[in-house]
């Protein structure tokens, strides 16, 4: 047989059959009897069938959702709150008559609106004004100041003459009180609030009543007054024996809105109606006070005093001078009172009674400026 692994090439067999001489294949035998192996299939990567796949922090998106609810509802409740309040004010048509004659002066920053408090009476279609307070917001230096003007100063009163100042609110209202301090004391007013006196019971008493010095006198006139008008049984509500006085005479009460009235009302007990005025301010400013340090209470305050004011601002003017007037809480609060000492004599004319005369009205209206815009 011939040998096929001797040299390469191929083997004839005849018949035209041929072989091929497979003597350079060196790996023949060993491959037919130990053919490859076919490569294994690759592995995927191992992983931990118990290992969970890491979390998303959820803690912060909860959390900012939560934020967003809050201030959502926070938004909602402040504007249902303030139509609520804006509704109950009474507004006017009433705008200011500037007599172009009369150079009155206004500043940039500084925002003047005329306070009037009035005490109703049914035959009287405007009642009667015993309050008259110029509240200035000085936004450049950042002053909130209360101006009284007394009631019976001596003045001319447009298209009426001389007069009461309190006059002008019963011949026209809120306008020509407005008008008649704006041309005497030349100081531009455009916006006024009127108040109703019962106002100041429903707002003390929804801020949880307020605390002030009062001497002995104060606090039996205000007795006197709530036995006289049968509004206690109690001829001595608040017990003058129970205070301990300072060196001044005076000790902090407590009193409810009713107590604080009368004596905002109060010109019996010492000064008249300057002590009056006087009394008038310090129950404004010591109410600011107590506001700008506990400013939740602009909520009740706001609401229980809405229905006793009558503006001739509209609701969105009153809702930027509410904003201005609640930032001014915070100011630095000061105090002023027109005629000033020295500067008023006391005289009587048969049309309008015991009045309060101005000496010098220049150097008044000076001081005032001073005051007012300095």
């Amino acid at each position: 047989m011939p040998d096929i692994y001797s040299k390469g090439g191929t083997v004839d067999y005849g018949d035209g059959f041929y072989i091929e001489d497979l003597t350079n294949k060196r790996n023949f035998r060993s491959m037919a009897n130990n053919p490859v192996p076919e490569k294994p299939p690759e592995e995927s990567p191992k992983t931990d069938k118990n290992k969970e796949p890491p979390k998303k922090n959820k803690g912060c998106g909860c959390v900012f959702h939560f934020i967003i609810i809050v201030i959502s509802l926070l938004l909602i409740g402040t504007g249902i709150y303030m139509i609520l309040v804006l509704s109950r004010v009474h507004y006017t048509s009433d705008r200011p008559l500037h007599n172009s004659e009369v150079e009155a002066v206004s500043k940039s920053g500084i925002e003047n609106i005329l306070l009037i408090g009035e005490d109703n009476h049914k035959d009287n279609e405007h009642g009667r004004a015993d309050t008259m307070i110029l509240l200035t917001i000085d936004k450049n230096k950042k002053k909130m100041k209360l101006t009284s003007f007394m009631r019976d100063i001596y003045i001319d009163i447009p298209g009426y003459g001389y007069g009461k100042l309190n006059s002008a609110y019963a011949y026209g209202g809120a306008l020509l009180t407005m008008q008649t301090i704006e041309e005497n004391f030349r100081i531009k007013i455009d916006k006024y609030i009127l108040v109703d006196f019962d106002s100041f019971t429903s707002l003390i008493d929804s801020v949880g009543g307020i605390d002030l010095a009062l001497d002995r006198d104060e606090i039996e006139y205000i007795n006197m007054q709530s036995y006289k008008n049968r509004q206690t049984d109690k001829k001595s509500e608040l017990d003058p024996d129970s205070y301990d006085y300072n060196v001044d005479g005076e000790a902090m009460v407590h009193l409810n809105g009713r107590q604080a009235l009368w004596y905002a009302r109060d010109r019996d007990s010492a000064g008249s109606d300057f002590d009056r005025t006087k009394r008038q301010r310090t129950l404004i400013l010591k109410l600011m006070s107590d506001l700008s340090v506990q400013m939740y209470k602009l909520i009740p305050a706001g609401f229980s005093i809405s229905p006793y004011l009558t503006t001739n601002m509209n609701s969105v003017d009153l809702t930027m001078r509410g904003v201005d007037i609640a930032a001014a809480l915070r100011y630095v609060r000061e105090e002023n009172r027109v005629p000033l000492n020295n500067n008023y004599y006391d005289d009587y004319y048969s049309d309008s009674g015991q009045v309060l005369c101005i000496y010098d009205y220049n150097y008044e209206i000076e001081e005032l400026h001073k005051f007012v815009f300095g």
